[in-house]
């Protein structure tokens, strides 16, 4: 990750997704970055109701021939089974999508990353966005933090 970070492209930042994952993580993260003279600016909490958020992603599904993707109650193809872009037939869920599967995920999120959040707060970088909210509106929360409270 430093050689990464080191490139011309994160001269004026760059964004983790999924790291770090554990308070250990974070604290060898701190230590490479202050090598480097850097800091974790913003760690951004996507909170979300854990019952919605399972039925959303339990209700995706996407056409096997060209990846298009659908869900049960928010964009369903135009007929069953048949896939808008490409006419194919094979319109399935996804295997990580099944409800047991975000369960797991959920609950190892809860076990693992949860504790990031009082490691960060205790640095003042936490910031929350209601990831509930429409697209539009998770994005601009998103972009007024990075952009230091400017929409």
């Amino acid at each position: 990750m430093a050689e990464r970070i080191a490139q011309p492209d994160c001269a004026r930042g760059f964004i983790l997704d999924g790291f770090p994952r554990t308070t250990a993580q974070a604290r060898a993260l701190d230590r490479m970055l202050a090598k480097k003279g850097l800091k974790v600016d913003h760690v951004i909490e996507m909170t979300v109701d854990p019952e919605v958020l399972t039925a959303r992603i339990a209700g995706r599904f996407n056409c096997a021939k060209c990846g298009a993707g659908y869900h049960d109650q928010f964009k369903r193809p135009k007929v069953d089974g048949v896939c808008d872009v490409c006419g194919g037939a094979e319109v399935t869920p996804r295997s990580d999508d099944q409800p047991e599967t975000v369960k797991a995920r959920l609950e190892a999120y809860e076990r693992q990353t949860a504790p990031l959040l009082p490691y960060y707060r205790a640095k003042g970088v936490v910031r929350s966005v209601d990831a509930m909210a429409s697209i539009d509106e998770v994005s601009r929360q998103i972009a007024a933090i990075l952009n230091g409270g400017k929409d």
